[in-house]
């Protein structure tokens, strides 16, 4: 049966799934008016939150036959015709929205509409007018073809989140430091907001004085592209971007590498570039004396649209747009299908919550390195790539992108069925259905991958991609399991476990500090005799033997190095924890983990020395400097990669407890073996997760786990986190160079120069053990000091730090001169009790960021402070705090 429509009016809304139709729907409502949507496919809309008021009625058709659309739109007072053809593709998207306005102006003829109103582009009519633009007047003419008075509005540029032009203008900005541009960047727009678009929409209702006429509209704000870059990268918190406009670079061009840069397609790109090639400002006054309204600048609406966006509170998306293809038909010809699955101990909501965080942000939990590669092989195909991301961060909605994949079925807590959309040869879907587990225990998930081949191409696609699908699928499966636990954990959290109690003999931190200081000071010494003696210089090859012999004197180094720092991993690594009773593995186990462990660091040395060996040989200083600068930028980029192949760590995405909606990084549980691991604050210069420990879950309890996080926000924003990554960064550069510099140009590229480097950065970084401490100490205090000024309880604070202390050392307190030069991380007692110094700046993890970075120098004391001996665990990422 039919709703009946509301007394209050009604009104017909096209384009309902794209980005303006979706946000006006919801204004109307709020205006008291009824809705009628016009969708391609009603499904997606369904989970919409203004799907189930009784003032909307949605209905379904493409406005291809006018009879039916003439009856669908019989009762509404006034219609909004939102429906525009975005992708460039020669003269046919013109024809197409021709045809389509001119059978929607004859349909509301028909059907006794009263108004037209329409959302069209600023530009004035001309020789430079785009295509684009010259396409928006022709559908104006058509809508006003049968008498129907039509308001048309015309509007340059919308901001606001999720719309495509403030997604090209931010990614640019984020991704790009230095631009060359067209020279339109320096041509004048007048940008609009997206609230104050739906304002003026929706008010000219009101305003019987708006049919019939041309309203245009924009913010109060006349200004170039290139401005607006810089307001951008103002209201981002990045550095001024270097913007080089390039008058050869045409449209087509410009919109290639928009599509290149952003997630959005150089299809849709292209018409956007042309339309500000010409100058797109309001002319009239028309709009403001009919409508006054005091619309919001350009800066306050980059704001907008950037608090929207870290809120996760994108209510549409340009990408949701457009058509959802049929199932093809999978019944005939040759059909592949991987079925997988597997039992969670979880209920279906948080499974199936678990399977709708696939893509954007969260990755594909396994394989990511894989998926990444397949997008950038996409990308240069045409097609979409991993480049769009997702609307929401959490949720799903019928017909929304998810990277290169779109949704073309969605049941909630029961299904999710992904098309492809990437360039392939052939159709592909991946399906998930979610169960009850039997006998009501848990749920089973079960994944199915179908693709049907195009021709030969296509079946020896599927056979070449079959052996990846145990990584990627099997780990999918894997992933998307400890997720929906984690989550069924977090909404039935058991009681906080106990924190582990103090070493049944004490002095467990301090005999781990003397079995550093014998570590460090065994490799330093070391290195200051070899230097003094010449040794590099008689062991290694001659300068002229082949290059095969240099690279064996360097593999030969590093396994010395592995030799002699293997009795203290022994010591620090099972030895001592079984000593003092803390917890260890059993000696098989511990033996092969850290055999793992140095097989990877040793590899890592060796692949440092090699590369410095070659840039010392053609670049020479400035060459080693360089490759010192990659490898150290490579480290901190690769880092969870590289954790992951030192010793096992399993992430889970979690959900963001403990951040603000200013905190726009995402957080995830990792798995480690050892209860001393910390996690980070993942990122080179801008933070791109927050990983913390599984076990802090368990230990901490949920009110604890958020302290924890909120200390890991708060050192991010405090600017702690980012001023201790660029102090490493420079000091680990400083070295490299320092180190290069007394080698010499002649002995850089030898073997022997190359090990002579590595002691020398060896002597550095053991400077920086002394020195950088009391500044990392410093960030402790700065983000301490935050979290308490935000109301905090002093209490929750010291409650998190001793259970914390625990899995480290238990030691609660040390002597000012111990703590002085060994420790980063303050002592409990200096924390909780003080003395403080307030007011000063403080750098974050930069000692610790320090010890990681050494490899890029080839540094040998990574492995040997106090923390890290015998602990591959700890490796790459050292406890932080």
């Amino acid at each position: 049966m039919t709703p009946p429509e509301p007394a209050a009016g009604s009104v017909f809304v096209t384009g309902a799934t794209g980005y303006v139709g979706g946000r006006l729907v919801p204004a109307l409502l709020a205006a008291g008016y009824g809705v009628r949507c016009l969708a391609r496919e009603p499904r997606k809309l369904d989970e919409r939150p203004w799907r189930a008021d009784p003032n909307v009625r949605v209905v379904a058709g493409d406005m291809s036959d006018v009879d039916h659309l003439s009856g669908q739109l019989e009762g509404c007072s006034a219609a909004y015709y939102l429906v525009h053809s975005m992708e460039a593709k020669g003269g046919e998207y013109a024809a197409q929205d021709r045809l389509l306005a001119s059978n929607f102006a004859r349909a509301a003829a028909r059907a006794g509409v009263r108004r037209i109103v329409y959302l069209g582009g600023l530009g004035e009519l001309g020789a430079g007018l785009s295509e684009h633009l010259r396409s928006r007047r022709e559908v104006e003419t058509g809508l006003a073809s049968t008498g129907i008075p039509v308001t048309t509005f015309r509007a340059a540029m919308i901001i606001g989140a999720g719309s495509a032009s403030f997604e090209i203008l931010r990614y640019l900005v984020e991704r790009l430091p230095v631009m060359v541009t067209p020279s339109w960047v320096k041509t004048e727009s007048q940008p609009v907001a997206i609230d104050d678009v739906l304002h003026w929409l929706v008010r000219c209702l009101g305003v019987p004085e708006t049919a019939g006429t041309t309203l245009e509209i924009g913010g109060p704000d006349a200004l170039p592209y290139r401005e607006l870059m810089r307001i951008m990268a103002e209201e981002l918190h990045l550095p001024r971007r270097l913007v080089v406009p390039i008058p050869i670079l045409t449209p087509r061009l410009s919109s290639l590498w928009i599509g290149l840069v952003t997630p959005v397609s150089y299809r849709i790109a292209r018409p956007l570039a042309e339309g500000l090639r010409n100058r797109v400002v309001v002319t009239s006054g028309e709009t403001q004396r009919l409508m006054p309204h005091t619309a919001a600048g350009a800066r306050d609406a980059i704001r907008q649209a950037i608090k929207s966006v870290e809120a996760n509170a994108v209510e549409t998306r340009w990408s949701a747009a457009g058509t959802v293809p049929g199932d093809p038909e999978w019944a005939g010809g040759t059909v592949f299908t991987d079925r997988r699955s597997v039992e969670v101990q979880a209920d279906p909501r948080q499974v199936f919550a678990a399977v709708c965080r696939i893509g954007g942000g969260h990755g594909w939990y396994a394989g990511d390195v894989l998926w990444r590669v397949r997008g950038w092989m996409d990308t240069v195909a045409g097609g979409p790539g991993l480049r769009r991301g997702r609307r929401n961060s959490e949720r799903v909605e019928f017909g929304e992108a998810l990277d290169f994949w779109r949704v073309a079925g969605v049941e909630r807590d029961r299904s999710l069925s992904l098309r492809a959309e990437m360039k392939l040869p052939g159709e592909a879907k991946l399906n998930f259905e979610v169960h009850p587990g039997e006998g009501g225990g848990g749920t089973r998930l079960t994944m199915t991958a179908l693709f049907r081949p195009r021709g030969l191409f296509g079946l020896l696609y599927w056979y070449a991609v079959v052996p990846l699908h145990g990584i990627v699928f099997g780990g999918m499966l894997r992933g998307i399991r400890k997720t929906a636990e984690a989550l069924y954990r977090a909404e039935h959290p058991a009681p906080a476990a106990a924190p582990p109690a103090a070493p049944a003999a004490p002095g467990y931190g301090r005999a781990r500090l003397w079995l550093g200081m014998s570590a460090v000071g065994t490799l330093v010494a070391l290195a200051a005799v070899a230097l003094a003696l010449g040794l590099p210089g008689r062991a290694a090859p001659d300068a002229e033997a082949p290059v095969g012999d240099h690279l064996l004197g360097l593999l030969g180094f590093v396994l010395l190095y592995a030799v002699v720092q293997l009795p203290f991993d022994l010591l620090g690594g099972y030895l001592l924890p079984r000593r003092y009773g803390r917890s260890h593995p059993s000696p098989g186990r511990y033996l092969s983990g850290l055999a793992r462990g140095v097989a990877a660091h040793t590899t890592v040395l060796l692949a440092a020395a090699v590369a410095l060996l070659f840039a010392g040989r053609y670049g020479g200083a400035a060459g080693t400097a360089a490759a010192g600068a990659l490898l150290a930028l490579a480290a901190l980029r690769g880092r969870v990669a590289l954790a992951s192949a030192v010793a096992r760590l399993e992430l889970t995405p979690s959900a963001p407890e403990g951040t603000s909606p200013g905190d726009r990084v995402p957080v995830a549980l990792g798995e480690r073996a050892d209860e001393g691991f910390t996690g980070s604050v993942v990122g080179v210069l801008r933070p791109r997760l927050h990983l913390l420990p599984m076990k802090w879950r368990e230990v901490l309890g949920s009110e604890g786990l958020r302290v924890a996080l909120r200390r890991r926000c708060l050192a991010v924003l405090t600017g702690s986190w980012r001023r201790g990554r660029v102090l490493a960064l420079l000091f680990t550069l400083t070295g490299v160079a320092a180190a290069a510099l007394l080698v010499g140009p002649d002995r850089l590229g030898t073997a022997a120069g190359t090990i002579e480097l590595s002691l020398w950065f060896t002597l550095w970084s053991f400077l920086g053990l002394l020195t950088l401490p009391t500044l990392s100490r410093r960030g402790v205090a700065e983000v301490d000091e935050r979290l308490l000024s935000e109301g905090c309880p002093r209490e929750a604070l010291e409650k998190v730090v001793r259970q914390l202390d625990d899995l480290q050392d238990g030691e609660r307190d040390r002597s000012p001169l111990i703590e002085t030069i060994f420790h980063p991380v303050p002592s409990v007692t200096q924390r909780l009790r003080g003395p403080h110094s307030h007011g000063r700046l403080g750098y974050w993890d930069a000692a610790r960021t320090a010890v990681y970075l050494s490899p890029a120098g080839l540094g040998l004391l990574g492995r040997a402070v106090h923390c890290n001996c015998g602990r591959p665990a700890l490796w790459v990422f050292l406890p932080a705090d």
